[in-house]
């Protein structure tokens, strides 16, 4: 049976956030899936799927003490779409300034990648039976989709025909591209992950470095994962 996995599904929940009543201020994320940001981003709201992470800090400070807040998720249905609740308290503002410089993070180039690979998140048949696959294959532990030598830039172009988080192991990456525009409002820094939508291609840029061996790079909805949505790269 091909499961159809949206936003409601348990193991392969989307997250849109935001703050009820919106903060005087913006939500100001900090860091992402692999760390610190360069620089603090504002948002309204954030969005993420399985496996993906952000750091955000919230100045409470500007909403009046007692005044409920409500962390909403706008994915959500009944129930599931308030997440937490905070009652802001009469404390003391400590003051706290986000600084604008936070971390120094190389940009990788396209100029110094040494091949383009492309691979398809689909639904498909595998020996008569419907399956998640990736470039037309099911998971075999004996396959390699990808050799790569250590210490190379990549650039790796991802096709997707449902929301499909993709995960990569080994090296995080940049978001080099989003269809015909560039990366998205939640795409900065070091990435180990990246919600793939509906029929969107998306690019992003590797550096292979640290350590030799075998990984797998996979789609991070449940069902997928499952269902042989999942490859091999060796890394020499």
């Amino acid at each position: 049976m091909r499961c159809r996995v949206g936003t409601a599904t348990p193991d392969a929940r989307r997250l849109s956030l935001r703050l009820d009543p919106a903060p005087p201020s913006a939500i100001t994320q900090i860091g992402t899936d692999g760390g610190l940001l360069t620089e603090p981003i504002r948002h309204d709201h954030l969005e993420l799927a399985p496996a993906q992470r952000f750091d955000v800090l919230v100045d409470f400070s500007h909403y009046a003490p007692g005044t409920g807040v409500t962390l909403i998720n706008d994915f959500g249905t009944t129930a599931m779409g308030q997440v937490m609740r905070f009652v802001v308290g009469d404390g003391r503002s400590q003051n706290f300034k986000v600084p604008d410089r936070l971390s120094t993070i190389p940009v990788l180039r396209t100029a110094d990648a040494i091949v383009t690979r492309k691979f398809d998140f689909r639904a498909g048949d595998v020996n008569d039976h419907d399956g998640w696959l990736i470039s037309q294959a099911p998971f075999s532990p004996d396959s390699i989709a990808a050799h790569i030598r250590l210490d190379t830039t990549e650039i790796w172009q991802l096709n997707a025909d449902f929301h499909h988080p993709v995960h990569i192991h080994l090296s995080p990456f940049q978001v080099l591209a989003r269809g015909s525009g560039g990366p998205g409002p939640f795409d900065a820094g070091w990435k180990d992950t990246i919600d793939l939508r509906p029929g969107e291609q998306a690019k992003i840029l590797i550096h292979f470095d640290g350590y030799p061996g075998k990984y797998v790079f996979h789609c991070h909805n449940l069902e997928h994962e499952d269902m042989a949505m999942m490859a091999n790269l060796v890394v020499t």
